[in-house]
């Protein structure tokens, strides 16, 4: 009985401080985002597709909305890769049917 209960305590205890861990990281984590838009950036993701007539990289926001960039630098070009970026529409032909053209100002990995 003596050790279950020794046992419980301590599991709860590495719990407790994960939880510390964890939310320490979230709030973090949302500082750095409110700092990121009040900077003007925007957060995306970077989506690769091998879809013929697709556009090959695109950025997709959380909004579900897509862009495409013919001057996204190749370190970018990763599948699944979060960015925050600044950006001005282009006044151009879009290059597929689900992105608008942006031109990228800034971009940083997220």
């Amino acid at each position: 009985m003596i050790k279950l209960t020794l046992i419980s305590s301590l599991v709860l205890m590495m719990a407790c401080n994960g939880t510390k861990e964890t939310t320490a990281q979230v709030v973090e984590d949302m500082a750095q985002q409110n700092e990121m838009i009040a900077k003007g950036f925007t957060k995306g993701t970077i989506v690769y597709s091998d879809i013929e007539g697709d556009c090959e990289y695109t950025i997709k926001l959380e909004d579900g909305r897509f862009f495409e960039s013919l001057d996204l630098k190749e370190h970018f070009m990763k599948d699944g890769l979060t960015v925050w970026f600044t950006y001005g529409p282009l006044r151009r032909m879009n290059k597929c049917t689900k992105a608008n053209p942006i031109g990228i100002k800034e971009m940083v990995k997220g």
